[in-house]
């Protein structure tokens, strides 16, 4: 007879007083590793019980054990406490949900044990029953928890993935239950056990079907008994398409797609897409660990078009662009881009706009070079440079508007020389003077230059509060006088052609306001050429340094400070 629980069976054994083989059921119960300890305990009673009677010790009343047989639960219940408790554990990541099934199911292996599994279909019939009843228990709590307190609603993907994973662990069980089934079949002939009618005598036939699924190590397949045996045979020497197959490949692409954290959404829209291939899925999964990426759906999605696109698409995440992309991207190198922000600029950029974006980071240093006189700002500056990139990857295409027409990169600039500022007013007024209540009025590049010209033209600096109550208008015919004195002093002339373009001269940033004169702009070249240890003379005039464009950054690089102020 087929042993379903063993417990039960030793007590009945007992009861008719087949004293050694109930001691051997008791043994099984004791020797397994998923008996319960009270399971363990009473089998060891008995047990106790068997020896001392055939010593005997003790005399038996053999009508006791009878009363304490228990009929096999057909009851699934347990199960679907099991999952329901797992559902409403705090287990959130895959590994969690994983750790607490396996510390949970080792309490239920027996009664798993109890199901009586004849063929696949059996099983699968198992599994779809469980699936629902497991749903429906959970949604009963959760309606019962929303009546008494706040409740959540009930989570499909979370429980696809607890059902998932519990599938997954108890199979293995299911199937070892399921061979011994077969192998007892086998050896007494008990076909009637698989409850088939049209099964009734254990032919040569039907005995090879068994022994070959023993080999497999796998479910039976009832069709198998009512095809030709070259059919069953073609199907047993199978590798590959077999239902043993596809389930070995279905749990290792679950593998992968937990590794790479997919969501549950992702990881069941990939597992019945039968285009997707393992083969392919590891192919692409090794080449992004290569490349230390971590595989994303979208990978596996292109993966479905081809692996080479899957593996373009790889490389892009991994900082490598292809085709004219990347014929883009080294050309932001080149301009001297970092590598990830040349990256994502040429991937999200469109094709047609390339250009802009470099002609604009472009224009932007040569705007800083051309305009440095009044700036300050080395073009060199690795913060100027790497903020005008950051502009670059937030506003691609339209970067040159905010730049230039926005008014982006004089704040850029501005910004950045405000640490030049501060030294200059705490070298003039003192280490304190940053914690005046009017220092922001200070702090400005207007103030800055007013500073410059009593420096160079004047005998003394104002006071602060004097300096502030100077204002743009009322500074104009002060430079003008101080322009006059020092063009006479050094004795310098400058021709009316070079006058007339440096008036005419607008800057791209649009610095200049209402009261700016070409002669406050000459002595802004000026006044940066002194603070680089340079004497102004008409020969140095001569060079160039006042016609617009000219690269006073070149001229004076090596010669003293970055800058004296």
């Amino acid at each position: 007879m087929f042993i379903y629980d063993t417990m039960s069976q030793g007590l009945e054994l007992l009861a008719r007083r087949e004293l050694q083989d109930a001691e051997n059921m008791f043994l099984i119960v004791i020797n397994d590793p998923y008996s319960q300890p009270e399971e363990t305990k009473q089998a060891k009673k008995y047990l106790n019980d068997i020896r001392d009677c055939k010593k005997g010790d003790k005399t038996l009343d053999f009508d006791v054990y009878k009363g304490l047989i228990k009929k096999v639960s057909t009851s699934l219940d347990y199960i679907d406490d099991l999952i329901a408790d797992v559902y409403c554990s705090k287990a959130s990541s895959y590994a969690e949900i994983d750790q607490e099934l396996f510390s949970r199911i080792p309490a239920i292996v027996n009664r798993l044990k109890q199901i009586k599994i004849r063929d696949i279909s059996a099983r699968d019939k198992l599994f779809a029953g469980l699936e629902k009843s497991g749903a429906r228990l959970i949604r009963k709590r959760l309606q019962e928890k929303k009546v008494g307190e706040e409740g959540v609603d009930f989570d499909k993907w979370r429980y696809k993935t607890v059902f998932r994973k519990f599938v997954e662990q108890v199979n293995p069980f299911l199937l070892e239950r399921h061979l011994e089934l077969l192998d007892y079949i086998l050896a007494t002939g008990e076909i009637n056990l698989l409850e088939d009618p049209k099964l009734t005598v254990l032919t040569p036939k039907y005995s090879w079907i068994i022994e070959s699924t023993l080999k497999k190590q796998w479910f039976l397949l009832r069709s198998y008994f009512f095809k030709a045996k070259s059919e069953i045979e073609a199907q047993f020497k199978k590798k590959e398409g077999t239902r043993k197959y596809w389930e070995e490949v279905k749990y290792k692409k679950i593998k992968i797609f937990e590794e790479c954290n997919f969501s549950e959404p992702n990881i069941q829209k990939f597992l019945f897409i039968d285009k997707l291939n393992y083969k392919t899925l590891e192919e692409i999964h090794g080449f992004a660990n290569n490349m230390n990426l971590v595989l994303m759906p979208r990978d596996v999605s292109l993966a479905l078009r081809g692996v080479e696109k899957a593996k373009d698409h790889i490389r892009e995440r991994g900082g490598f662009l292809m085709g004219n992309r990347k014929v883009f991207q080294d050309g932001l190198l080149e301009l001297g881009f970092s590598k990830k922000n040349s990256y994502v600029i040429a991937k999200q950029a469109k094709r047609s706009n390339n250009h802009q974006i470099q002609e604009a980071f472009k224009l932007a240093l040569q705007v800083a070079r051309d305009e440095i006189a009044w700036y300050r700002i080395p073009p060199d500056s690795i913060k100027m440079k790497n903020e005008i990139e950051n502009q670059c990857v937030k506003h691609l295409s339209t970067v040159r508007i905010h730049l230039f027409e926005r008014g982006r990169l004089n704040k850029i600039l501005l910004q950045e020389g405000k640490k030049l500022i501060r030294n200059y007013l705490e070298k003039v007024y003192g280490d304190t003077v940053s914690e005046l209540h009017c220092y922001f009025r200070l702090e400005t590049i207007h103030q800055y230059y007013k500073l410059k010209f009593f420096q160079y033209h004047e005998e003394s600096v104002p006071s602060v509060s004097e300096l502030i109550k100077i204002s743009r208008k009322e500074f104009k015919p002060i430079l003008l006088k101080g322009y006059d004195e020092f063009i006479k002093k050094k004795r310098l002339q400058i021709s009316s052609k070079i006058y007339k373009e440096i008036a005419d001269k607008t800057s791209v940033t649009l610095w200049e306001d209402a009261y700016v004169t070409p002669e406050e702009k000459i002595l802004l070249r000026f006044w940066f050429l002194m603070d680089h240890g340079m004497t102004i003379t008409q020969k140095v005039i001569d060079r160039g340094v006042l016609n617009p464009g000219f690269d006073l950054w070149g001229c004076i690089n090596g010669q003293g400070e970055v800058c004296k102020s």
